[in-house]
This record gives structure tokens, C-alpha cells and sequence, in this order.
């Protein structure tokens, strides 16, 4: 029996969420590399995981497909006179796989955060005697109604000399450029569009935060709106500049601990953020969005849910019925314990797709076979599989150098099947397959061996598999404030 890595545990960490110097993601690539989230905002590839692992992370790419092709495409990114948008909330980008920003507007960012906030990390005692304050921003995208566009900004995060991810950030500065958000407070969720520049309920502090403070908003007079939040542990404050760029930024004084780590008072923090000037940014490729296709509403990363005694209890009994299905036809198979994840970026408001995932294999004569197991729970994403390179509202995505087909039987039920190169990579053949039930719920197999892999057996397979166990009656909710 061929041994794999433990998919679940390595997915758990995947996200949707990419920064824009990764290479161009496809399955191929990703079978032979994996991902692992970078928490907050960022994330990047990894080196070589197991083909059993990397397999699952290739079929559950997450929302990386693009919109369905239509006859006109619009306008994209090489046309020079697409940056004017009537409606800038209305608005968005196409995904940048080349990435977007240049050393001028950087280096023009990282000097003005390095003068507005220097004195405030000094008195909080983040720079070490003698060091200058130093900012590293790095574009940032963040998908625009489950990847039907895509919002742009640059962000730059300062730790403590101690810290270990970004979630230990005490400053966050994040600059936004003009298209799809609005200067209104409102839900700090990817689930609306457009989104909101700012919201009372403190969304950085999500998982200890119960409340909703008073958000304070100032008009000044050379036209930008600043809307303050004080959540007594941290502030937060976003500015909306006249020509349609935006800035927020965040304090975390030490909301995790006992008392604050790094307290500053709440009018130095607003006037360090007032004191940032109004960007020029490279709109290219900005365009209204037009007509959106009608997504069920998608569940938020919620800390409670994958991996907690309830969804691990729904994953272990939804794969030990589907074992039982997969050892009636097979009695060889091995199918291990299923794990219940989110995949996306583990940040409050955050889209995510609930799954359930497990690694498998059969013994055929000329050897054996591993594939990964996944369940996709309803909700944020429609049927079908996105085109090589695309990235958007479906939960797979075709690779380059894959042959991708799709179909809908008489049942209702949507068939994608990806068949991988064969003598390229680690492993000599690739088979991909998921069924998109019309109750909303999908399941796919993901496989890679070294023999010839027979579709027809693992089609048979696939269609044998029961319905997930999860509740119906929970359903994704959009926060309100």
C-alpha cells in the first residue's frame, strides 16, 4: 500500500488568497508542489509534497477558475484606456498572475509609512535602539463576489521582534486602489460586493471580539472621509482619499494578552494615519464589472468549524460510508479517516470552502494506485471546472497541459474530468474527476500513478459515493455590521 502525507493537515493551510509573484498555478504545478497558506492576507508555494497530497491541493485550487467565457471578453489588462470607471465600487480587475505594482509606487509607500509611523513604533518600543523604521509592501489581491473580479491593494505588516506569523502583527497598513469597495462602513466580509473599507466590529480581532464599538467618521476639508474605530485593545482607521484610492490601518496594542503590549494613545494613531498623502496608483486593467452570475451565498473562515469535534464527527462518518461504497466494488481499498477543513485564508471575512478530504488507495495487478478523496460542501461557488490559468468561482480549475472536459447528465448532475500529461513530473499519469450534485454538494477524486489509470473504474467510483453528512439546515449568514 502506497503511503502519502497526511493531505488534510497540509490543506488545512492552503489559500486562496495568492500573492501576485507566485508562478501561474495549474494542476500540474501544483501536483508536484502543494501550497501553504501564509496566514493573513499572504500566501505562497511551498516545495514538493507527496503526489497523494499535492493531487488533493490541485483539485481543490479553490475558486482559482475564472467566469465562464462569453462572446466578449470585455477589456483586459493590455488595453491602455480601460482605467477610467465611471463606477469604482462597480469595479474591478482581472487576477494578475504576473503580478501589478511598480518600484516607484512601493518605494513611494514604504517611505511615507516609514514617516508617518516611525515615532509611534519607537515609543511603543518596536524598533531596536538606533534602527530606522523599514516597510516592505507587497500587492495583495482579494476576490471581488467569489472571484468574478479582483480588488487590489499593497500591505505591509510590522511584528514584534518575537513574532512568527502575521497574526502577531501590532501595525497593519494596507493601501487600496480605486475599484471594487466602498467608502461606506459596512460588513468586513468578502461575501458582498462591493466591499467595505471599514467595519465596527473589528474585524482583524474577530475570534475574541463580541462587540460592536462606535465607529467615528470625519469629514476634512481637503475631501478625504476617515472613519476611527477605538476597540480599547487596538484601533483601527480608514481613510477614503478623493481620487478614489483608500487606506487602513490597524493597531493591535495586545488584544491576545492580559494588558497591552504596546498601548499609544488613540489621537497619535489617527493623526500618524491622517498624516499619509493621497497615492497615485496604475489602474490598468480597472473596468466595470457588468453583470455578476448569481452564487449561493459562501460561508466566512469561521476558527470553530474545520477541525472541531462536530465537522471531524460529519467527516468521519461521511467517509466511512463512502468506504463502505469503495470497498464493495474494491475490497482491497484503503480509505483513511476523513478531516473536515476550510480552504482560503484564515482571516475573518475571508470566503472559504467547507470540505471533507481523505487519502485512498486501490492495489491493481500492475500495482497501486493512490488518489485523494474530497467532498465540497455547498456554498460560494457554482458547478464546473475553470480553464487553465483561470481563477474564480469554481472550487477546481483546469491545468495547463491537462485535457478538460465537462458535462451535465440527464440527472442534472454536472461530470468534470481532467486527464494529466503523461511522462512529465514525478509520476507518468493524472486523472481528475468531480461530480457536482444537484442538491449542491460535490466529490472528486483526485489520482496519480505510475500505471495507466483506467477513468472508466474511477468514474464508476465517483458515482457510487453517498451524499455528505453535514447540516442543511445551516446556511452561510453575511454579518450585518
Amino acid at each position: 500500500m502506497t503511503q502519502h502525507d497526511d493531505a488534510p493537515d497540509l490543506l488545512r493551510r492552503a489559500s486562496a488568497r495568492l500573492t501576485v509573484d507566485e508562478p501561474d498555478l495549474d494542476l500540474d504545478s501544483i501536483m508536484r508542489q502543494g501550497y501553504r497558506e501564509r496566514r493573513r492576507r499572504r500566501a505562497t508555494l511551498t516545495g514538493a509534497a507527496g503526489a497523494g497530497v499535492a493531487a488533493v491541493a490541485a483539485v481543490l485550487a479553490l475558486s482559482l477558475a475564472g467566469l465562464p467565457r462569453t462572446e466578449d471578453p470585455g477589456p483586459t489588462g493590455n488595453d491602455p484606456d480601460i482605467s477610467e470607471a465611471e463606477d469604482l465600487a462597480r469595479s474591478g480587475y482581472p487576477y494578475a498572475t504576473q503580478g501589478f505594482g511598480t518600484d516607484a509606487e512601493l518605494a513611494q509607500l514604504n517611505g511615507a509609512a516609514a514617516a508617518a509611523f516611525g515615532q509611534l513604533l519607537d515609543d511603543a518600543g518596536l524598533l531596536p535602539d538606533g534602527q530606522e523604521p523599514a516597510f516592505e509592501f507587497d500587492p495583495v489581491q482579494r476576490p471581488g463576489n467569489y472571484g468574478q473580479t479582483w480588488l487590489r491593494s499593497f500591505a505591509s505588516e510590522v511584528w514584534p521582534e518575537d513574532g512568527e506569523t502575521p497574526d502577531d502583527a501590532v501595525l497593519r497598513v494596507e493601501a487600496l486602489l480605486p475599484g471594487g469597495w466602498t467608502a461606506e462602513p459596512g460588513p468586513a466580509t468578502e461575501q458582498v460586493f462591493p466591499q467595505h473599507l471599514i467595519s465596527a466590529s473589528g474585524s482583524p480581532w474577530y475570534e475574541d471580539a463580541d462587540w460592536t464599538d462606535e465607529l467615528v467618521t470625519t469629514e476634512l476639508d481637503d475631501g478625504r472621509v476617515v472613519h476611527a474605530v477605538d476597540h480599547e485593545c487596538a484601533y483601527e482607521v480608514g481613510v477614503a482619499y478623493p481620487n478614489g484610492t483608500g487606506l487602513l490601518v490597524s493597531w493591535d496594542m495586545g488584544c491576545d494578552g492580559p494588558s497591552p503590549e504596546y498601548a499609544i494613545p488613540m489621537e497619535d494613531f489617527t493623526a500618524a494615519v491622517e498624516s499619509m498623502p493621497q497615492f497615485e496608483f496604475d489602474t490598468t486593467g480597472l473596468a466595470p464589472v457588468g453583470d455578476l452570475v448569481e452564487v449561493p451565498t459562501g460561508w466566512t473562515w469561521d476558527p470553530a468549524w474545520g477541525g472541531s469535534a462536530e465537522s471531524d464527527l460529519a467527516a468521519a462518518d461521511t467517509m466511512d460510508a463512502a468506504r463502505s461504497a469503495l470497498t464493495a466494488e474494491h475490497p482491497e481499498a484503503f480509505l483513511g479517516a476523513g478531516e473536515s477543513m476550510q480552504l482560503g485564508a484564515n482571516e475573518y471575512g475571508a470566503s472559504a470552502t467547507r470540505v471533507y478530504a481523505a487519502t485512498a488507495d486501490i492495489p491493481f495487478p500492475d500495482g497501486d494506485i493512490g488518489f485523494d478523496l474530497t467532498y465540497y460542501l455547498p456554498g460560494g461557488w457554482i458547478p464546473g471546472i475553470g480553464e487553465p490559468g483561470a481563477r474564480g468561482l469554481y472550487p477546481v480549475a483546469c491545468g495547463g497541459g491537462y485535457t478538460c472536459t465537462q458535462e451535465t447528465d440527464g440527472g442534472g448532475t454536472t461530470w468534470a474530468f481532467a486527464v494529466g500529461p503523461t511522462g512529465t513530473g514525478e509520476t507518468a499519469h493524472r486523472l481528475d474527476i468531480v461530480r457536482f450534485d444537484p442538491d449542491g454538494w460535490a466529490v472528486g477524486i483526485s489520482a496519480s500513478a505510475d500505471i495507466p489509470i483506467d477513468a472508466d473504474v474511477f468514474a464508476d467510483i465517483v458515482r457510487s459515493l453517498p451524499a455528505p453528512v453535514f447540516d442543511a439546515e445551516a446556511v452561510p449568514v453575511i454579518p450585518t455590521d
